[in-house]
């Protein structure tokens, strides 16, 4: 659309008062004689002065929204351009039963994560019951296998005091039979057959002693290989509970690697539930907000292909967009207060107020522009549709009951602004002015002049 940008002045005044100054103006140059029959005069006048910006648009939606597939499919559902839809309604839709599976196989992968997880969990409960029991069973056998070995030793070395008390004893008894038979063959009143009995008791001794000597060796030796017998037994328990309590603590690490294992399976399949679900989403389109369709590709039964736009959406709630040039832009701002009227309803003026303006320009065919978006007043209004086209008028700035003259009758002179003054004589006075407030038709003068003054224009 070809933006043409325009200022219009608008200064109140009514018709009355326009005809009324015309004709002073027209007595004045009759008064003034033929000097004057070919200047251009004014006659100082007091009013409103108004600076508007106007630009031309159309009718445009806040958000448009164009919808392309990622998959292909057969449309099931789809609707047509103009239909008219709320937030959340369904706007399009492809057959989805196969994925509809994999997204269900996706969920069995993961409930079988979450079963595997939960028996990994069981297992390491296990494995820390079994290491609970090694420990304790481990600490029993160690104390049962350190009494064992004490009673052992205690048993050895009470057998070999009695063994050694016993032999002593037989030893003594063999010694007082020997001392004795040697006493009676000193003797000459000991007779044969008692020298005999001696002898006897002797051989006796003798063989009591080497008996229990032979014995207690005996005992002493069984005491000892007792001893023996208790500390390989209490070396083998401490080994034994050793490998039982590290056995145990690998079906720890063992336990507790399977549940790592399994909580990353059931992490892979939530991923893959999650990417089939988000695939899911990609056969269906629902509505953001509530709206109209502004083009549909598509109708039941064709087939959808990915990247060509399946349906084309705007919202509901219209505005005005327009291209403002950048030397008017500068004096625009959100909230400003605008007047629209719609080529399809001229005649009806309606109230907006700036929403939006674009940070950034357009250029077309050198000319710099920026969109401005105004938001409408609708309430109580004649029908808006997309597309109508739309004139603005924004007001800038205005001043109320000040004197002006037309903008030509204004000259600058070493940047100082002249008017020239008709006297009654004819004669023109070129008379220093300030000025104020200006559009394209008239300039505002806050010193210099007079109402009523006759201006006329320069040949500058």
């Amino acid at each position: 659309m070809k933006i043409k940008i325009i200022k219009k002045i608008f200064f109140l005044t009514v018709t009355i008062t326009t005809i009324i100054i015309a004709l002073l103006n027209l007595s004045a140059c009759n008064a003034f004689g033929n000097n004057t029959v070919d200047l251009e005069t004014f006659k100082v006048t007091r009013g409103d002065i108004v600076q508007t910006i106007s630009a031309s648009g159309y009718i445009d939606s806040t958000s448009t929204h164009n919808y392309s597939l990622s998959t292909t499919g057969k449309v099931k559902y789809t609707l047509d351009k103009g239909d008219k839809f709320a937030s959340d309604d369904l706007l399009f839709e492809i057959d989805s039963e196969r994925q509809a599976l994999l997204v269900s196989q996706a969920q069995e992968n993961v409930n079988i994560s979450e079963d595997s997880l939960e028996l990994a969990q069981i297992g390491y409960q296990q494995a820390l019951d079994a290491n609970h029991i090694a420990v304790q069973l481990s600490e029993i056998n160690k104390e049962l296998a350190e009494q064992t070995t004490q009673s052992a030793y205690t048993a050895m070395v009470g057998t070999e005091d009695i063994a050694n008390n016993l032999i002593a004893s037989a030893r003594t008894a063999r010694d007082e039979a020997e001392r004795i038979l040697e006493e009676a063959k000193n003797d000459p009143m000991v007779t044969d057959t008692q020298l005999a009995q001696f002898e006897a008791n002797l051989a006796n001794s003798e063989a009591n002693y080497n008996a229990v000597k032979a014995q207690q060796n005996s005992s002493k030796s069984s005491a000892q290989s007792g001893f023996e017998q208790s500390q390989l037994s209490q070396s083998s328990s401490y080994w034994t509970s050793l490998g039982n309590t590290q056995a145990a603590r690998s079906q720890i690490d063992i336990a507790r690697k399977s549940i790592d294992q399994a909580e990353k399976q059931l992490a892979l399949s939530q991923i893959s539930l999650e990417l089939s679900e988000m695939d899911m989403d990609s056969y269906t389109i629902y509505a953001p907000y509530d709206g109209i369709v502004l083009s549909s590709s598509y109708s039941p039964g064709e087939y959808a292909s990915p990247g060509v736009p399946a349906i084309s959406i705007i919202e509901k709630d219209f505005v005005v967009k327009a291209e403002v040039n950048e030397t008017d832009v500068v004096n625009l701002k959100e909230g400003q207060e605008v007047e629209v009227r719609l080529d399809a309803y001229y005649d009806y003026k309606f109230e907006g107020r700036i929403i939006q303006i674009s940070p950034i320009s357009s250029n077309i065919g050198g000319v710099v522009s920026f969109e401005v978006m105004v938001e409408l007043d609708t309430q109580n209004g004649p029908e808006v549709l997309y597309g109508f086209s739309a004139s603005l008028d924004i007001t800038t700035s205005s001043v109320d009951d000040v004197l002006y003259v037309p903008i030509q009758y204004v000259y600058e002179d070493d940047s100082i602004s002249y008017v020239d003054v008709l006297t009654q004589e004819g004669d023109k006075i070129k008379t220093e002015v300030t000025t104020g407030i200006s559009n394209y038709d008239l300039v505002e003068i806050k010193s210099g002049l007079s109402e009523g003054d006759i201006v006329t224009t320069s040949s500058i």
